[in-house]
């Protein structure tokens, strides 16, 4: 007896063997056992995935004479002539090679005649999209209302060529890609019925090439098998089919996340002087680089195309890098596979994407940042510490120029030796006209009052910016919380600002944002929504005036401290506010 390819000899006998199709499998024999059978069928879908089988199968369950169920028993005459491809109730067309009108003429004619052997007899059109308009038109009236004995059964890989009124006549089934796992467990399942020592490794290389397909994967298998002589291994399935090897692709993939560009280079050299195919070499690393990517992502993960010994290499491989730097590897070589595509020189832009990705910017974690921010706060404590008490404010006056904080003016103040009878008042308001003012402390002159001398030895230095009025200041937090009830985005900018002084029925606020807030606060309809909360909220002012505070903003910003936390943390200098003494507003 002659040599039966695989193809052939493994094709499904039963309903229960259709490898990837349960969906269909399921309703066929479901109509079979409570007797809903359509008149007409149409099986769509790619190439090799069991569409005529199903149909063959759906003929014999329709002829058998003894079938209890709804799988064909497979033991009387007519299973047994189906098997063999005699049955004379199935006729089987070739739609490409009977596609014109008189076939179709002659077919109108055969269905009025009764099965010869069964109860029913099946017409299976293969590629049925092939037939010509004026052949659809005259199939359409026996397509929708057949004699009662005929059952038409249409297969076409492409659906989008048929007429929607034979559409609108047939039962549609799709068949869909054999999945990846199921197309490895059918192979391995055969070659150990067929005792053929084989390579777990070279079977996803087969896999890939099948593109869901059984019948191509076993039409490859056979050649694999006569290419080892009888034997199935992974690198010679990976020359005869024009791929490389498993092992080097993840040896590049290696070199690529380890940034090794001369290894990796050197794997794109060998694969050119192999005379493999860069592109499919591409889409190997592509497709190994997904899988790292989705295993880093979702450790417990188990994609349907990996073993377990496979996922657990990836998941090493994976171990040492970032997720960023995985997706950096991956968008280059994705658009190397782009312009392989249209580049007359498909290895120059292959070697281009793995120097772009072996030399990839490494990103500092998040626990490295917050180290060097430590370590620059534990060194300006060290320097507040080395410098003498009366000069402790002098750093934090540097990123503050022009003008000292209130409250540092405070601490100075409480600092320096007061006469325990005398209270002092309030830095914004004149010393009272009944209080007289001790030798030994002069009290602070008002704001209006020109430059004065400068002040005793033995009295404490004066803020040169005075303090806001608290009860301006609560007035001014009043303002906010209604603005943030009204419009959240203007109350975010308010906060922003801070109050100055109450003057001639108008207030001054104090701007220490960027361009965006004074925008805002310079809009018409924004302006009065302040201006009415102004009114309502602060004792005298009808109105409001905004002075920027831009000076000091742009002094710190040039700061080298701030400098380098902008440089470190890509942002930019929002605000300027005073730094609270130790444990004041606590």
């Amino acid at each position: 007896m002659s040599y039966q390819v695989l193809a052939r000899k493994w094709r499904p006998q039963t309903f229960d063997a259709v490898v990837g199709q349960d969906a269909i499998t399921r309703t066929l024999r479901n109509a079979l056992a409570s007797g809903r059978i359509a008149h007409a069928y149409l099986f769509a879908g790619p190439r090799g995935i069991g569409k005529t089988t199903t149909a063959r199968l759906l003929a014999r369950a329709l002829l058998c004479l003894d079938r209890k169920g709804p799988e064909p028993c497979g033991k009387c005459a007519v299973c047994v002539e189906g098997q063999a491809g005699t049955l004379v109730d199935v006729i089987e067309i070739d739609g490409a090679s009977n596609r014109g009108i008189e076939e179709i003429r002659t077919l109108r004619e055969n269905v009025k005649y009764t099965p010869a052997r069964g109860r029913f007899k099946v017409y299976i059109i293969d590629e049925v999209h092939q037939l010509t308009e004026a052949a659809f038109n005259a199939l359409l009236k026996t397509l929708e209302e057949p004699p009662p004995h005929i059952v038409f059964v249409l297969a076409t890989t492409d659906p989008r060529d048929i007429p929607p009124t034979v559409l609108s006549r047939v039962q549609r089934f799709d068949f869909r890609p054999i999945a990846p796992d199921a197309l490895r467990d059918s192979l391995e399942r055969i070659l150990a019925a067929e005792q053929i020592p084989f390579d777990a490794g070279a079977l996803p290389v087969i896999v890939r090439a099948a593109e869901g397909s059984l019948r191509d994967a076993l039409s490859l298998l056979d050649t694999a098998i006569a290419y080892g002589n009888g034997k199935l291994e992974a690198e010679t399935a990976a020359k005869l089919l024009g791929a490389t090897a498993p092992v080097a692709v993840r040896t590049f993939a290696a070199a690529v996340i380890g940034h090794e560009t001369g290894v990796a280079l050197e794997a794109i050299d060998r694969a050119a002087r192999d005379g493999e195919d860069l592109l499919a070499f591409a889409r190997d690393v592509i497709e190994l680089l997904r899988l790292t990517l989705v295993l880093k992502a979702a450790p417990n993960a188990k994609p349907a195309e990996l073993t377990h010994s496979e996922g657990n290499e990836l998941r090493k491989l994976g171990e040492a890098v970032s997720l960023d730097e995985i997706l950096y590897a991956l968008r280059a070589l994705l658009e190397a596979d782009a312009l392989m595509r249209e580049s007359p020189h498909p290895r120059v832009e292959l070697e281009i994407a793995t120097v772009r990705a072996t030399r990839r910017p490494v990103p500092q974690a998040l626990e490295d940042v917050l180290k060097r921010v430590d370590e620059a706060q534990r060194e300006l404590r060290q320097q507040a510490l080395s410098t003498p008490s009366t000069a402790a404010p002098t750093a934090q006056a540097s990123l503050l120029p022009g003008a000292e904080a209130a409250p540092r003016a405070e601490m100075r103040r409480a600092a320096a030796p007061v006469a325990p009878s005398v209270e002092r008042p309030r830095a914004t308001e004149p010393p009272s006209p009944t209080v007289a003012a001790p030798t030994t402390a002069a009290a602070p002159a008002p704001v209006a009052e020109g430059p004065r001398a400068p002040a005793p030895s033995g009295s404490p230095p004066r803020a040169q910016a005075p303090s806001v009025d608290a009860d301006l200041a609560t007035a001014w937090e009043r303002v906010v919380d209604e603005v943030m009830r009204k419009k959240p985005t203007l109350g975010a900018v308010l906060m922003q600002v801070r109050p100055s002084a109450v003057s001639d029925r108008e207030l001054t606020v104090v701007l220490a944002g960027n361009n965006f807030h004074r925008e805002m606060l310079a809009d018409a309809a924004n302006k009065e929504v302040v201006t009415q909360a102004v009114r309502r909220c602060v004792v005298g002012a009808e109105r409001f005036k905004v002075e920027s505070g831009g000076e000091t903003t742009g002094a710190v910003a040039t700061h080298p401290a701030v400098q380098a936390a902008i440089a470190e943390f890509q942002g930019e200098v929002v605000a300027v506010r005073p730094r609270l003494p130790e444990g004041e507003g606590q």
